[in-house]
This record gives C-alpha cells, sequence and structure tokens, in this order.
C-alpha cells in the first residue's frame, strides 16, 4: 500500500510539473526523435517554442537517475519539503528573464521500447543531434545533477563539435569519474560541502570544483542555482542590476507556496504554506551577439498560478536550519 501510495504521488508531481512546464512557461513537449508518429514509441522533451530557429542562447537542464523525470532534481524534495527547490522551474524563470531559450531532457524516460531512447545515454545523443549539434558556436550552457554529469561526459566524448557549441557547463555534485574529455569547454562541479556556497574546492585547467554550500546531495541544484547563473552571466557584457528578476523569482515562489496537497487531489485540504526564501540575482544581461539574439524582450514578472502543485505542508511550518535554506519570510 505504502509503495502504491508513494507511486500516486509521485505520478501527480510528474504530471503537475509537466503541466507547470507547458503552460506557464510555455514549453513544448516535443518527441524524440523528431518525426516519431506513435506517442509508444518515442520519448519526449520540453523546449521553447521555436528552439530550433531562435538564435537566442540555450540552456539545457539535465536531470540526475532514478524516479525524477523531466522538470524535477529531486523527488523526495518535491514530496517532502517544497516543489521550488526540488524542480527546474526556478531555472526556466531565469533562462526567460534573461533571454534564453530552455531545454529540458527526460533521460529516465528511456528504454528498449523507445526509440533513440534506450538509454539516457541515447536518449541524450538523440536530442544532441536533433536540438543541439547545429546551435551556432558557443551558445549552449548545460546544467546536470547528479547521474547528469556522466552522461554529460558521454556526450563529450562522441561529439568532436561539443566543445564548439558548449559555452559552459555547470555540474552540480555529479557522479562523472575521471577526466571529464573536454579541455576548453570550462566547468565548475558544485559539490556538497559544509564550506559557503562558491567556495573554491580544487581542480584546475577547464575543471574545478565549488562547495554548493549544502551538504545533502538532492539539494546542490538549488543551493548552486545563484552562483551558477552568476556564472553564466560572466560571459555577458553590460551587466545591469534588475531588480525585476529577483521579484519575478519571489513571485514564483510564493505563488507555489499557496498550492496544497488538496489542489492536487491527493489529501485532504492542508495548511497554507509559507514561500521560500530566496537569495536574489546578482543581475541580467543582453545575450551573446555571437549568438546573434533576437530583440531583448521586456523582462517579465513570472508566477506561477495560484493552483499550482503540491507542496507538502508539514515541512513549511518552521524553518529548516543546517544544511538547507530557511523557509518561510526573511
Amino acid at each position: 500500500k505504502q509503495w502504491y501510495q508513494r507511486r500516486v504521488r509521485g505520478d501527480a508531481v510528474t504530471d503537475h510539473i509537466y503541466k507547470l512546464m507547458e503552460e506557464n512557461h510555455k514549453l513544448e513537449r516535443i518527441r524524440v526523435p523528431i518525426g516519431v508518429k506513435s506517442s509508444k514509441l518515442a520519448s519526449f522533451v520540453f523546449a521553447s517554442f521555436d528552439f530550433l530557429q531562435s538564435k537566442k542562447k540555450k540552456l539545457v537542464l539535465i536531470n540526475g537517475s532514478g524516479a525524477v523525470k523531466a522538470g524535477q532534481w529531486a523527488r523526495s524534495i518535491i514530496i517532502n519539503d517544497n516543489l521550488y527547490p526540488g524542480s527546474m522551474l526556478p531555472y526556466l524563470t531565469w533562462a526567460e528573464n534573461n533571454n534564453f531559450d530552455a531545454l529540458v531532457l527526460n533521460t529516465n524516460e528511456s528504454g528498449s521500447r523507445f526509440q533513440g531512447s534506450a538509454d539516457p545515454f541515447e536518449h541524450a545523443q538523440t536530442v544532441w543531434d536533433n536540438f543541439l549539434s547545429s546551435i551556432p558556436e558557443k551558445c549552449v550552457y548545460i546544467v546536470a545533477h547528479s547521474f547528469g554529469g556522466v552522461v554529460v561526459q558521454k556526450l563529450i566524448q562522441n561529439n568532436s563539435n561539443f566543445e564548439d557549441i558548449v559555452s559552459k557547463i555547470a555540474f552540480t555534485d555529479s557522479v562523472h569519474m575521471g577526466r571529464l574529455g573536454s579541455e576548453t569547454t570550462p566547468s565548475i562541479n558544485w559539490v556538497t560541502s559544509s564550506k559557503p556556497v562558491n567556495t573554491r574546492l580544487g581542480g584546475g585547467g577547464a575543471s574545478s570544483k565549488r562547495s554548493a554550500g549544502c551538504r545533502d546531495h538532492p539539494w546542490t541544484s538549488h543551493f548552486a542555482m545563484d552562483s551558477i547563473f552568476s556564472w553564466f552571466m560572466e560571459d555577458n557584457i553590460d551587466l545591469v542590476e534588475d531588480n525585476n528578476v529577483s521579484e519575478s523569482i519571489s513571485m514564483e515562489k510564493a505563488d507555489i507556496a499557496e498550492t496544497s496537497e488538496e489542489q492536487m487531489g491527493l489529501t485532504e485540504p492542508s495548511t497554507q504554506t509559507e514561500p521560500m526564501s530566496q537569495t536574489k540575482p546578482e543581475a541580467t544581461a543582453e545575450p551573446s551577439s555571437q549568438c546573434e539574439p533576437e530583440t531583448q524582450t521586456e523582462l517579465m514578472s513570472q508566477s506561477e498560478p495560484g493552483t499550482q502543485t503540491e507542496i507538502m505542508s508539514q515541512s513549511q511550518t518552521g524553518r529548516q536550519t543546517g544544511n538547507r535554506r530557511e523557509i518561510g519570510p526573511r
């Protein structure tokens, strides 16, 4: 019975995040390989509208292994704590605010029945061939969590044009072993550590390690988020701080926190949760001219609607301490 309840809850989380990515972040669910007609034979990804024709920079998000699906960093956090730090939604909000297209892989939606997605590695290669192999030079920025780092390592080994296309790789506690395989593409692995976030922990050349600011593996993508955003924006010129970015992410958190399990049809009405505090992103900027961006759109105050996803109320009744960020207003 407990296994069944976990399965139902997990499926509800997955479906709701898919809905948020499509309706709030305007991503398209696209079968891969492109052109496969039957959904039974194809895996799928989520991509910004007109991803292949757009000249914007590209943010590519790759989750780890296990039960997590597209849009999720850590299902355990989503179910037991809060949707916001366990999902990729704040990364998508940042991409919108900074005029990036987004591509969300679905490496665990794989298996022998799926054409071009027999396993996570083949899924990623199919996505590379269909979406990324023809992108202009240095216009792709990758964030990969846990086993997603191994997937990226395989992409580097199998694609001679990887270093030409990818500008930077941000890993969050990646489990890849040995040499990454790229000598020129800068990469940082934000790993579990008790040291303050972004503290340098070693490495050299194009690859280095920094502290994610927490000792819990599932939380690293959340804690390292602001440092990753700042590092990505170093490639851009004329950095201008804009409070609209911080405001939009704060609004997203507040609206997500208003959602209860009842709204997902899982439980009886629960106590409304408090929003999670979030450090303000440092800056926004125009995308690099190398990618021939379209006209910069006005920064949006993006928020998730009040009827959104499951936030487990029991975790929001107080503040977390130690390895996790405080939950609730500052």
